[in-house]
């Protein structure tokens, strides 16, 4: 199968998945098409300066196609529509009767310009309903996002990220003895964090050996650090700032709970990753991967995004029952199994040449 998957930068979490494609023998080139933000340096990724063979930066013009040879014989698979020169891609394979797919996460309906891009995603619906093969979506949450965009619901399969499992330092002596929350990601209104904060602070005198650490970039100028010190768990809490990405498994490892109590996240890759070490998971139902990773009050907890009653008392339930964590921890470490890279591979090979396959 010959594919060239459009997207947007090389990252640590794609490639594992990547190389997994071309061990089951997909022949694969990857088109990235856009510069490494400085959030996500700040977060503590990697720009890497060499890639893989088939692999390419491109600029974003319709002549990159020219830069892969054979692209008038490959199945083209592009992430949507949020960008002018994505649909000006879409556009250009309809009109050649080529074939390409889209696959994405939902999107953030949170945008202040939220009607156009509604107006743009229906329009790009129905491009694909026509001229396209499908819809690989990124999660179940992705796929209802999907279908209210305008997209068949027979052309739709869902195929979630893939990584491979995060390895880390085991913990060390001296660690509290309380149950250890951890928070990875921006530090921002959309990941909540003011919510996670007020939750803490209705357990935080009632178990006081319990704490949280935020790792991450922190956009508030200092916000954070101030609430924490007006709600009194300053002396629980923990800011680390940012940590590579090599080192996020050793952090993880100092952890019992991770907390991703995000008002929207397409998937929440820190889900994937803390799931592969077998902590405990809380997510809001706006982490697309809270529904592969958490079965809830059996497998972590999710909880209505934005309710600081309902995250506190998720939290709450760790504190009270500290052997529920290793329990909940290694029943998402066994569903995250089935999300491995070698799995995914072999599924995405299938579903295309399913949506593809003349007749459809």
């Amino acid at each position: 199968m010959k594919l060239l998957i459009w997207t947007s930068i090389p990252t640590h979490h794609q490639s594992a998945f990547f190389n997994a494609l071309r061990s089951d023998g997909a022949d694969l080139v990857v088109h990235y098409y856009m510069n490494m933000h400085e959030d996500r340096l700040k977060l503590g990724w990697d720009d890497p300066t060499h890639l893989p063979a088939g692999e390419r930066r491109v600029p974003e013009r319709i002549a990159s196609i020219g830069l892969c040879a054979d692209w008038r014989e490959r199945i083209h698979i592009l992430p949507g529509c949020g960008r002018p020169f994505l649909l000006r891609l879409a556009m250009f394979f309809s009109r050649r009767g080529l074939m390409w797919l889209h696959w994405s996460e939902p999107s953030n309906h949170n945008s202040k310009w939220r009607l156009m891009t509604n107006v743009l995603r229906h329009y790009y619906a129905k491009l694909n309903n026509r001229y396209g093969c499908g819809a690989l979506a990124i999660g179940d949450m992705a796929r209802q996002d999907f279908i209210n965009w305008g997209l068949r619901p027979d052309r739709i399969r869902v195929l979630p990220y893939s990584i491979a499992p995060i390895r880390g330092n085991l913990g060390v002596p001296g660690q509290p003895t309380g149950v250890r929350f951890l928070f990875l990601g921006t530090l921002n209104a959309n990941k909540a964090v003011d919510v996670l904060l007020e939750a803490f602070a209705h357990i935080g005198a009632r178990y006081p050996e319990s704490s949280l650490t935020l790792v991450g970039h922190d956009k508030s100028r200092g916000k954070y650090q101030r609430l924490t010190r007006s709600l009194g768990i300053s002396s629980q809490t923990r800011f680390l700032g940012s940590v590579a990405a090599a080192k996020i498994g050793d952090v993880l490892a100092l952890h019992n709970v991770l907390v991703l109590p995000s008002r929207h996240d397409g998937w929440g890759m820190v889900l994937s990753e803390a799931a592969s070490m077998g902590l405990a998971l809380i997510a809001s139902d706006m982490c697309g991967a809270g529904y592969h990773l958490i079965k809830n009050g059996i497998a972590g907890y999710q909880v209505p995004a934005g309710d600081v009653q309902s995250l506190a008392h998720a939290m709450s339930c760790y504190c009270e029952a500290p052997e529920m964590i290793s329990l909940h921890g290694e029943r998402s470490r066994a569903m995250f199994a089935d999300l491995m890279p070698e799995n995914m591979a072999g599924r995405m090979q299938a579903f295309v040449r399913d949506l593809c396959s003349p007749g459809r």
